[in-house]
């Protein structure tokens, strides 16, 4: 006679169920996580609104990757746009000299920017700066961008001599244009770098946060990976605000 197969009672009663009641926990705390990132995103978005609410000045940095944009329809929504124009002594961006032509006429502050190299002299970013640019500066100050990277840091005992390069590039920018220079960077570049060489230069600082800055922090950018809506498509855009209400910004801008 064949043998009947008997399951354990243990498979029926117990394991099984507690297999079932597992996976409903993984999944209501799922759930929970995905409700609590829902709802604090939607927090902290409220919060950056109240505060860019205290900001009426609002504006945008282009760069190469920003694609095409209508300058008409910027205006309407933005008060500046920086355009990014080269970075150290040899890259220029794609797109400057389309953007800066296309940018005429529209009702909106123009400004270009410099990535500053740790790689080249002050003199050499300058020179191709010039080349590149020649007069297309708008009316803004030029804007040069100060980031850390690779062994270009604090950490790297040369940093005073980096510091005297980009102190030449600032003086060689405010003699031949005349028109000022503000300082981009994070707090700890600021700080550590900038500061001890140029003190009292004018300041765009990075990092996203809007509050607590003294007056000589003139623009402050709060999303570095913000996006720029036209024609039903996306274009990746950094957003920047000036740091004053209106009256202070037709002061700056005269």
């Amino acid at each position: 006679m064949k043998r009947k197969d008997y399951q354990p009672i243990y498979d029926n009663t117990f394991r099984h169920p507690h297999r079932r009641r597992r996976r409903w926990l993984i999944g209501l705390l799922v759930l929970v996580v995905l409700v609590a990132g829902v709802f604090g995103w939607e927090q902290w978005q409220q919060h950056q609104r109240a505060q860019l609410a205290t900001y009426p000045v609002r504006g945008v940095t282009l760069n190469q990757d920003s694609g095409y944009v209508d300058f008409q329809q910027l205006s309407q929504k933005s008060s500046f746009v920086y355009l990014q124009a080269t970075s150290g002594a040899t890259y220029t961006d794609d797109d400057f000299s389309d953007n800066y032509s296309r940018c005429q006429g529209a009702d909106i502050k123009v400004g270009v920017a410099h990535t500053f190299s740790f790689t080249s002299t002050g003199a050499q970013q300058y020179a191709h700066f010039k080349d590149t640019v020649g007069q297309d500066t708008g009316t803004l100050p030029i804007r040069v961008s100060v980031n850390y990277y690779d062994q270009y840091n604090n950490n790297n005992s040369g940093m005073a001599s980096q510091g005297q390069k980009l102190k030449k590039l600032v003086t060689l920018l405010n003699s031949g244009y005349q028109q000022g220079v503000i300082i981009f960077a994070n707090q700890t570049v600021m700080t550590q770098f900038v500061d001890p060489v140029l003190p009292n230069q004018a300041k765009w600082s990075a990092g996203g946060r809007l509050k607590s800055h003294g007056r000589e922090v003139k623009f402050i950018e709060y999303n570095a990976d913000g996006s720029l809506s036209q024609s039903n498509q996306s274009q990746p855009v950094s957003r920047s605000v000036f740091n004053g209400n209106k009256q202070d910004w037709e002061s700056f801008t005269k």
